[in-house]
C-alpha cells in the first residue's frame, strides 16, 4: 500500500493574545495528499489558507502555536527543531510565495539567489550553482535567462519574478510543493503561463502540489481535490469537479455565485453578505451562521462536526448532512 506524502491530523493553530491567553485561528484540520497529486485551497481572505501553507513549512510566526502532527513523509514537522526544518525546507518542500518582489531579496541577482540554496544545501560551488540557475530559468521559461540571471528583482516584471520564484522553490527538486496565490496582481496571459509552467512541472517532476488560491478557475484547473475553509474551519473536501458542480456547503455555494460570468454583462455580481468574522468573534454555533441563506435554528446551537458523507467527500453542515440522509 503507497503511504501518503503529506498527512495532516487534527491541526489546530493558537495565537498568543493580551490577556495572557490563546485564540484558536485553525481547528480540526486534517489532510492527506499523495506523490504527484494536487490539492487546492479555497476561501475567502482570513479563512486561514496561507497560515496552513505556513504551518506546513514551519514558518509560523513567534506568537502562533500548533498543535497536531503534520507527518510529510512520515516524519513529523511540529516536532522538528528550527535546525532540522532546514534541512526539509527547500529539499522536501518548496513554497512559492504570494508577492514575489517581497519574497526576493533585493541586493542579490536572481541567479546569485536560486543558487545560494544549491551552495548551502548540495555544496555545489558557486560557479555550478549559477549554472544550475540558468538552467532552472530556462525551464521555467525565463526569456534570455543567462542575461536576466545577472538581473536584480526591481527591473524584472511581475511575471519574471514569480518565474524566478519557481525557479528557487524548484531548484532542490522537492517533492512537495506549496503555492500561495501564485498568480495574484498578474494578467490573465502571464497567468495562464505561470499556471502552465507549474502544471508542466508536477506531472513531468512527480511532485505533490497545494495550491492556495480565491480564483475557482485556476482550482478547476489544476487541481484533483479541493478544501474549502472558512474562519478556520474545513467547510467541504472532495474531489474538485465534485465540489465545484454539486457543492454541499452553503458557503461553497456561495463562492461560486460570486464567480463573475462571462454572459452576464451588466448583470449585478452575487456576493456573500457580511465578511469572514475575526476569530475572537466567531457566531455561536457554525461559523457561517451569520451570513448563511440557508440556517436554521439548529445551526446556532452548536458547531456542526466534520463529517464524511462518502470517502473522500467531507462536509460541515447540518442542512447538508440532513439532505445527504434524506
Amino acid at each position: 500500500m503507497v503511504s501518503p506524502l503529506l498527512q495532516i491530523e487534527d491541526l489546530a493553530i493558537f495565537i498568543d493574545v493580551a490577556d495572557g491567553g490563546r485564540q484558536p485561528i485553525l481547528t480540526d484540520i486534517d489532510a492527506t495528499l499523495y506523490a504527484g497529486e494536487t490539492l487546492g485551497i479555497v476561501g475567502e481572505s482570513g479563512s486561514g489558507k496561507s497560515l496552513l501553507s505556513l504551518a506546513i513549512m514551519g514558518l509560523l510566526p513567534p506568537a502562533a502555536h500548533a498543535t497536531g502532527r503534520i507527518l510529510l513523509e512520515g516524519r513529523d514537522l511540529l516536532a522538528m527543531d528550527e535546525n532540522t526544518l532546514c534541512t526539509v525546507r527547500g529539499r522536501s518542500i518548496g513554497m512559492i510565495f504570494q508577492e514575489p518582489l517581497t519574497a526576493l531579496n533585493p541586493s542579490m541577482t536572481v541567479g546569485d539567489q536560486i543558487a545560494e540554496g544549491l551552495v548551502v544545501q548540495e555544496g555545489l560551488s558557486w560557479q555550478a550553482a549559477r549554472r544550475e540557475a540558468i538552467t532552472l530559468l530556462d525551464r521555467v521559461r525565463m526569456p534570455d535567462a543567462t542575461r536576466l540571471s545577472r538581473t536584480y528583482p526591481h527591473a524584472l516584471s511581475g511575471g519574471q519574478r514569480q518565474r524566478v520564484g519557481i525557479a528557487i522553490a524548484l531548484a532542490m527538486k522537492p517533492a512537495l510543493m506549496i503555492a500561495d496565490e501564485p498568480t495574484t496582481a498578474l494578467d490573465v496571459t502571464v497567468q495562464a503561463e505561470v499556471l502552465d509552467i507549474l502544471d508542466d512541472l508536477t506531472r513531468d517532476a512527480g511532485m505533490a502540489l497545494i495550491l492556495v488560491s480565491h480564483d475557482l478557475g485556476v482550482i478547476a484547473r489544476m487541481c484533483a481535490r479541493t478544501l474549502v475553509l472558512y474562519a478556520g474551519r474545513r467547510m467541504e473536501e472532495g474531489v474538485t469537479r465534485d465540489v465545484l458542480t454539486s457543492p454541499l456547503n452553503p458557503y461553497t455555494r456561495g463562492l461560486l455565485r460570486a464567480v463573475p460570468r462571462r454572459h452576464a454583462s451588466g448583470a449585478r455580481l452575487q456576493t456573500i453578505p457580511g465578511a469572514v468574522p475575526s476569530f475572537a468573534a466567531l457566531p455561536p454555533g457554525c461559523c457561517f451562521s451569520d451570513r448563511c441563506p440557508d440556517v436554521v435554528t439548529a445551526c446556532h446551537s452548536g458547531e456542526p462536526a466534520w463529517t464524511l458523507v462518502r470517502p473522500g467527500r467531507g462536509v460541515r453542515c447540518i442542512r447538508a448532512l440532513e439532505e445527504a440522509t434524506s
